[in-house]
């Protein structure tokens, strides 16, 4: 890596998204560019861009929103300064592995959290990849596929030593399932649209209106940790769902939200027991985090997790902190934990290990799931779904058209691009370019291109610069 640069723009958002305890109105997004060199003098360019999202990785009470983005640019650039202080590496893995060792021996210095740490690392990761990608010419999948990264999952768990995920992954997703949040603010049906408060933009704006327009067949419902408030909106929620004309499939997601394991299946058994409830507990795949980060992973959770899974699968997400997280977690009676790029690439690919050598030596359900983050056009969304289709994940949250106005936060320039050379992901929808989805599923067909899943560059002279932004918060 010889060069880098970095740029932020936000994102106003349409509607507020809450999840745990924090409500998003704007959506920070890093832009991060590196130049790499190989032994040949060859260069390219790569790029990496996500979220900084508040509250999620660091929910720390000390901690304050503009801290949470503090640290989440503190540990990219403490990240470049690792990769860059490497002058020879062998594979693109080698850099990474170095890379985040250096950052854990660091962290705590910076008190910096793992999933922080992890976030860090995360973007020269992906943005390597996709350098890599584009000088020689070849997409994500195939760089796996051929062993161009050098991925080498012994070095991360003993047990995968003769585990060839070349052989293991399946053949890139043509189209995946759309699994459209729910959030603590959304409104479920236009009864609940405070009056003169509506969008009327020409987008979607309750569930109701989704489920008629995008024809959803799965969701994901946010908990708020509050049983009887949660039961009443899960109430209304199975009401609107009894008039769709397509049945749903659902995921809870708890966001670290209950305190113990009790408290928490006093819900499940909640939905389990009520007869206008049973619907919906019936179409449940699965449960998300419900337990706060500390405990979650704690020996003390592992007898209720046990009797709760034996009627619905749980899976890790903010958790998933460290590489051995969900390794624990299968010892724990978890099922599941999410891919998110912004945990980290090698990471996921250590998980899809583990899922598939769970399931043939433990004869378990072991599985990933893929969650969203609020992941905008381009290059995060995009990228995104480029690694959800190589991991094979059929349903994805994917969530960002409904809180964002579709690639508005781009300039036209990039609009107009992002419309030519990915139509089938994207449409126009009176003048604003928005995602495209079709009976509740959207193409990544166009995201086998060269590099991470986008084919133009963004425009990073369109962009901030990080400390501008902080001056202003």
């Amino acid at each position: 890596m010889v060069d880098t640069q970095l740029g932020l723009r936000v994102a106003q958002s349409r509607m507020p998204f809450r999840y745990g305890t924090v409500t998003v109105r704007e959506a920070p997004i890093l832009t991060l560019e590196v130049t790499i060199e190989t032994e040949r003098g060859y260069r390219a360019c790569g790029y990496a861009a996500d979220f900084l999202a508040y509250r999620w990785f660091d929910k720390r009470p000390h901690k304050s929103m503009t801290d949470n983005v503090a640290d989440l640019l503190s540990a990219v650039r403490l990240a470049l300064a690792a990769c860059q202080g490497q002058t020879a590496y062998r594979t693109a893995f080698d850099l990474w592995w170095d890379s985040l060792a250096e950052m854990k021996a660091a962290q705590s210095a910076h008190d910096l959290n793992d999933l922080t740490t992890s976030f860090g690392v995360s973007m020269p990761e992906r943005a390597v990849i996709d350098a890599l990608g584009r000088l020689l010419q070849r997409p994500v999948a195939d760089l796996v596929a051929s062993q161009v990264l050098g991925v080498d999952l012994s070095r991360l768990d003993p047990q995968l030593v003769d585990f060839d995920i070349r052989s293991r992954l399946p053949e890139p997703l043509t189209e995946v399932w759309v699994r459209h949040t729910v959030g603590l603010l959304d409104p479920v049906s236009r009864s609940d649209l405070v009056p003169d408060e509506a969008i009327e933009d020409g987008l979607p704006e309750t569930l109701e209106d989704y489920l008629r327009v995008d024809g959803l067949r799965y969701l994901k419902v946010k908990v708020s940790g509050r049983r009887e408030d949660d039961l009443a909106r899960l109430t209304s929620i199975a009401e609107v769902l009894s008039r769709s004309p397509t049945p749903c499939r659902v995921t809870l997601d708890g966001n670290e939200q209950y305190r113990d394991f009790t408290a928490f299946e006093e819900l499940v058994e909640g939905l389990r027991t009520t007869p206008e409830l049973r619907p919906l507990y019936d179409a449940i795949l699965f449960i998300e985090q419900p337990l706060e980060r500390s405990v979650s992973l704690s020996a003390e959770a592992s007898p209720t997790l046990q009797r709760i899974r034996r009627h619905k699968p749980v899976i890790i997400d903010e958790a998933d902190g460290t590489l051995d997280a969900f390794k624990l977690a299968m010892r724990l009676g978890y099922s599941g934990v999410s891919h998110k790029n912004c945990k980290g690439i090698y990471k996921s690919l250590l998980n899809f290990g583990r899922v598939q050598r769970g399931n043939e030596a433990l004869g378990g359900d072991y599985f990933l799931s893929a969650e969203d983050l609020t992941n905008l056009p381009v290059v995060p969304l995009q990228a995104d779904l480029a690694m959800v289709a190589l991991l094979g994940i059929p349903h994805v949250e994917r969530n960002g058209h409904h809180y964002f106005p579709g690639l508005r936060h781009l300039s036209p320039e990039e609009q107009t691009r992002a419309l030519l050379a990915h139509p089938d992901l994207y449409e126009t929808l009176g003048q604003l370019p928005v995602l495209r989805i079709r009976d509740g599923r959207i193409s990544v067909r166009s995201l086998q291109v060269p590099g991470f899943g986008f084919s133009f560059p963004p425009a990073m002279d369109k962009m901030m610069l990080p400390d501008d932004f902080l001056k202003g918060r």
